[in-house]
C-alpha cells in the first residue's frame, strides 16, 4: 500500500511538473510544430517458465490492454516529446498481479548555444512481470557537450535511478539508489592527437542494508600521440577507489596501459599493448600483468572493432593462487548494410575489473555509450571479475509492409575472488516479425529462448525460458519521434535485454 501510495505520488509530480513546463514554454510553442497523437495497444504474452525456475516450471498466459498518447514540441534549437502509457494486465494465473501499470517519460534535445548540446530524459515505469511480482523505476538522466575552445571540449553526464529491480548477485528484487556522474575534458593538438582527463562517480544505495552497497571515485586521464604519420603511441592512467558500506573490503585500483600503434590504411591501425594494475585490499593485494596484440578498425567516430588476443598474469597476496590465463580484448559495434533490404548489427566487449569496476579503469578503455551498463557491475561485493558480451541483430524487409529480424547474445560474468569462484553464463535467442497491412495498423510476433546457468546455486539458481509475445498496434498517425539513429545503446538493450 505504501510503494502503491509513492507510485500515484510520483506520477501525480511527474505529470503536474510536465503540465507547469509545457504551459511555462507556451508562446515558444506556437511556433514549435506540435503533434498529439494517441496509440491503442493490444497484446497476448505467453511464457513457460514465469518465475523463472529450475524446477516446478509456472506456465503464464498475460493479456494487456494500453492505451496512451505521445506529443511531440519541435523548434530550431530545441525538441520536447511526451509520452504516457498506461497499461491494463491481466493474468491467466497469476490473479494477484492483475492491476493497471504506468509508463511515463519526457525526453528532450537542445541546443542552447552554437557549441553546446544536451540531451536530457526524465521517465517513470511500472511493472510486475517478474518473480516478486512487483516492479519500479524513476530515471533521470543529462548528457551534454560544449565545445570550450576550437580544440578543447567539455563533456558530462548525469544518470539517476531509483527502482526496485533484479538483483545481479542473487536473482532477488530489491529497492536501491544508482547514481553515476561524470565530467571530462578533451584537447585534440594534432589531426590524430589528443590528451584529456575525466572523472566518475558513482554510487549504489540500498533501501535496506545489502553486501552490495558501495561509493565509487575514477579520476582518469589519457594521451596519443603520433611520432610520425605512420607511428604513435596511446597510454592511459586511473585510479579507482571503492569504499563498501556494509563490509571492510574497500578496493583501492591504480591502473595504466601502453600502447604502441602502426597505421596500415586510413581507418586500420595494429598495436602492441600492454596493461597492468595493482589493487590494495585488506584481504591481499593483487596485481595483473598484461601484454597483448591486435587491431583497430574504426570505420566512424560511433562505430569500429578492436581485438586483440594476450595473457594475464595474476599474482594474489591471499588464498588465491597465481595463475595465468588467455584474455581476448574484444571492442566492437558496427552495422553492415549488405543490401537495400538487410543489415546486420553486431556489438562485442570484454574487460576485467574489480569489485564490479567500471569500464573506465582496467577494463577496456575504449569508450562506451553514456549510460550503458557492463554486466556485474551491481554485484559489487562478489570482487575480481572478467567478463565478455556479444551480441548481433539480422534485420530484413521480406515484403514492402513485412520485415523480420533474428537475433543472438551472449554473456559470461567470470568472478575470480576466494571464496565465490562463480560464473555466470546467459544465452539468449529469438526473432520477430513485423507486419503494417495499414499505414495506422500494426502487427508484431516475437519469440524469445533464454537459458541463464551459474555454478552458484546457494545464492541464484539456473532457469530456461520460452517467451512469446503478440501485440496489435492502432496508430491513427506517425507521431513525432526524436531523430531515431541505430546506436550502439540501443542494440544492446534490445539483444541483452
Amino acid at each position: 500500500m505504501v510503494k502503491t501510495a509513492y507510485h500515484w505520488k510520483f506520477v501525480t509530480v511527474f505529470i503536474s511538473s510536465l503540465l507547469m513546463v509545457l504551459s511555462s514554454f507556451s508562446a515558444a510553442f506556437a511556433r514549435m510544430v506540435t503533434q498529439i497523437t494517441p496509440t491503442l495497444t493490444i497484446s497476448e504474452e505467453y511464457s513457460d517458465n514465469y518465475l523463472k525456475t529450475a524446477a516446478n516450471k509456472q506456465e503464464e498466459y498475460i493479456t494487456s490492454y494500453g492505451l496512451g498518447f505521445t506529443i511531440g514540441f519541435l523548434e530550431k534549437t530545441s525538441e520536447i516529446y511526451l509520452a504516457y502509457n498506461p497499461v491494463y494486465k491481466d493474468y491467466k494465473n497469476l490473479d494477484a498481479r492483475d492491476g493497471l501499470l504506468h509508463n511515463a517519460s519526457l525526453d528532450g534535445k537542445f541546443t542552447p548555444t552554437q557549441f553546446t548540446d544536451i540531451n536530457t530524459h526524465l521517465a517513470y515505469t511500472s511493472n510486475t512481470d517478474n518473480n516478486a511480482g512487483e516492479s519500479w523505476q524513476n530515471i533521470a538522466s543529462v548528457f551534454g557537450n560544449t565545445r570550450i575552445s576550437k580544440n578543447t571540449t567539455l563533456d558530462y553526464f548525469e544518470s539517476y535511478s531509483r527502482n526496485f529491480g533484479e538483483q545481479e548477485r542473487t536473482g532477488a528484487f530489491r529497492e536501491h539508489d544508482t547514481n553515476r556522474t561524470s565530467a571530462g575534458i578533451t584537447h585534440q593538438f594534432g589531426e590524430n592527437d589528443r590528451m584529456g582527463a575525466k572523472f566518475l562517480y558513482s554510487f549504489d544505495k540500498s533501501d535496506t542494508a545489502d553486501a552490495d552497497e558501495h561509493k565509487k571515485y575514477n579520476p582518469s586521464v589519457f594521451a596519443t600521440y603520433w611520432l610520425t604519420p605512420l607511428n604513435g603511441l596511446d597510454s592511459n592512467l586511473a585510479y579507482e577507489n571503492t569504499d563498501f558500506d556494509t563490509s571492510s573490503n574497500d578496493t583501492r585500483t591504480y591502473s595504466g596501459h601502453l600502447r604502441y600503434l602502426r597505421k596500415f590504411s586510413k581507418h586500420f591501425d595494429g598495436y602492441l599493448k600492454y596493461r597492468h594494475s595493482h589493487s590494495e585490499r585488506d584481504t591481499g593485494d593483487h596485481d595483473i600483468y598484461h601484454p597483448s596484440i591486435g587491431f583497430d578498425w574504426q570505420v566512424t567516430k560511433d562505430s569500429g572493432i578492436s581485438l586483440g588476443i594476450g595473457a594475464m598474469f595474476h599474482e594474489w597476496e591471499n588464498a588465491n593462487k597465481d595463475s595465468t590465463e588467455p584474455f581476448l580484448d574484444m571492442d566492437a559495434y558496427k552495422i553492415f548494410n549488405f543490401s537495400r533490404r538487410g543489415s546486420l548489427a553486431i556489438t562485442g566487449s570484454s574487460g576485467y575489473s574489480e569489485a564490479g569496476g567500471s569500464s573506465d579503469s582496467i577494463a577496456n578503455t575504449t569508450s562506451t555509450s553514456p549510460g550503458t551498463s557492463l554486466p556485474g557491475t551491481e554485484a559489487a561485493s562478489l570482487g575480481f571479475r572478467t567478463y565478455y558480451q556479444a551480441g548481433a541483430q539480422l534485420n530484413y524487409q521480406l515484403l514492402k509492409q513485412l520485415s523480420s529480424n533474428v537475433f543472438s547474445s551472449y554473456r559470461l560474468n567470470d568472478y575470480q575472488e576466494t571464496g565465490v569462484d562463480r560464473k555466470d553464463n546467459r544465452l539468449t535467442m529469438g526473432g520477430g516479425l513485423s507486419w503494417l497491412p495499414l499505414r495506422w495498423l500494426q502487427f508484431k510476433l516475437t519469440y524469445t529462448y533464454t537459458d541463464f546457468d551459474t555454478d552458484a546455486a546457494a545464492q541464484r539458481g539456473d532457469y530456461t525460458e520460452n517467451r512469446a509475445f503478440l501485440s496489435i498496434n492502432f496508430i491513427p498517425e506517425q507521431p513525432v519521434r526524436m531523430d531515431f539513429m541505430p546506436s550502439r545503446q540501443s542494440l544492446e538493450t534490445e539483444v541483452f535485454q
